[in-house]
């Protein structure tokens, strides 16, 4: 072969060969860690995933890790979000729940500051309402970018506790070690932002009348976004979504007494308190 096209011939190959490696360092989960032994794992679904009012369905029972990264949350450094999950626990069994969050992009899971025990999820479908969740405050030092969130569903029972890893799906059979265990992950990505304006402005904002009878009206300079109504369990009692600078919420079937309601826009959220009389 002449010299110059054997040159030119190494210099494809050199170029085919990069974009190879780039192409597989960004293949999923890279550049996390994968679920250890994931043929030895029994998948017990996550069915459902709500964090800042933004749902992510699942249905896929067959995968391990399950790839939900196109889905981008939007959170502000210095707030808090509501995080719920839903699982399927196949029975009256409990399955741990912990979400890991990478705050600061260094591409490990569960850096100190970064693991969230959610809770334990007890003798559900995945779809009969039955969930657990958690306020996330997310860090003022949060890096501003897209940052990876990855919550793991796994079984535990008293004799056989769920093991706490990022990157596994695992429990501790009678304290034997540690074997691949039953459930699921699920990835999906923050989209972390620095807050321009820190709160509701209080003078653009009118909620009345107050205390609410049959209807309560909410009115702000922008588009609210979502709000919810609590009760004082903490249960939610009602939810409105996709909302305009105005809304009226039907509140005649709320038993009497002291609510929370909850307003949320793309970056903020603030806490009220009302009255139903």
């Amino acid at each position: 072969m002449h010299y110059a096209n054997f040159k030119i011939m190494r210099k494809i190959t050199f170029v085919f060969a990069f974009f190879t490696a780039v192409i597989n360092a960004q293949t999923f989960p890279n550049p996390y860690c994968g679920i250890t032994e994931p043929d030895e794992v029994v998948v017990e679904e996550i069915t459902s995933i709500s964090f800042n009012n933004v749902v992510i369905n699942n249905i896929n029972d067959t995968d391990v890790l399950i790839d939900f990264t196109a889905t981008s949350v939007p959170v502000a450094s210095g707030q808090t979000y509501s995080l719920k999950v839903y699982g399927n626990t196949q029975g009256n069994f409990e399955t741990n729940i912990v979400a890991f969050i990478d705050w600061n992009n260094n591409g490990v899971l569960n850096d100190a500051g970064e693991i969230y025990e959610v809770g334990t999820l007890t003798n559900s479908t995945g779809t009969d309402g039955i969930f657990v969740a958690m306020d996330i405050p997310v860090p003022t030092t949060a890096n501003n970018a897209t940052t990876r969130i990855r919550i793991t569903k796994t079984y535990t029972d008293e004799e056989s506790v769920a093991v706490i890893n990022p990157c596994a799906i695992s429990f501790s059979p009678f304290g034997f070690g540690e074997f691949p265990g039953y459930g699921q992950a699920l990835d999906f990505i923050l989209n972390v932002n620095t807050l321009s304006n820190p709160a509701f402005d209080a003078q653009s904002l009118s909620i009345y009348p107050v205390p609410a009878k049959n209807s309560l009206t909410i009115t702000y300079k922008s588009a609210i976004g979502s709000l919810h109504i609590y009760n004082q369990l903490g249960q939610e009692v009602h939810k409105k979504t996709g909302l305009g600078p105005e809304t009226t919420v039907d509140v005649s079937n709320l038993a009497v007494g002291v609510y929370i309601l909850k307003l949320f826009n793309e970056k903020e959220a603030k806490t009220f308190k009302i009255f139903k009389e």
